[in-house]
């Protein structure tokens, strides 16, 4: 079987689970948030770098320093942890799928099978195969009934 770039799951998200893309949403969504928190304090830090007199009045005099090493401390503690779960998640995902491509596509569609399933006559399916739109009438049994074909 001969695979090329454009067969590739990342190429092609119409193979991917519908489960699967809420669950990476998900994650993306959940760690786009904890990534905009730990950047509150710098951006909070910044905002009161701009009015230096009141800055210096609670980092310095006040000693609000102290309170910010120690959050920053933990706050670094927090990106080290989710970022080692990251890594970690990565290098077992890297382990566990070593040499093995399991990305393929569902294969293509045997026509007649597909006709022979349908009941459609040669003709009639490959006048809708050229045609721009094709209707397609239902019994109530799931049988064709009627297929019209305009270009």
């Amino acid at each position: 079987m001969k695979f090329s770039a454009e067969a590739l799951i990342i190429n092609r998200p119409d193979l991917v689970p519908s489960g699967q893309k809420f669950t990476a949403w998900g994650i993306t969504l959940f760690f786009w948030g904890a990534l905009l928190y730990l950047w509150q304090p710098l951006l909070s830090i910044i905002a009161w770098g701009l009015n230096i007199h009141l800055f210096y009045n609670h980092m310095i005099l006040l000693g609000g320093y102290r309170t910010f090493l120690s959050l920053l401390a933990t706050y670094l503690e927090i990106i080290a942890m989710l970022g080692g779960g990251l890594i970690f998640w990565a290098r077992t995902n890297q382990w566990r799928f070593r040499g093995k491509d399991r990305r393929q596509g569902r294969g293509d569609t045997d026509v007649a099978r597909m006709r022979e399933e349908f009941g459609v006559s040669a003709e009639a399916f490959e006048q809708a195969l050229q045609s721009a739109i094709v209707t397609v009438n239902f019994s109530a049994n799931g049988e064709i009934n009627k297929i019209e074909c305009r270009q």
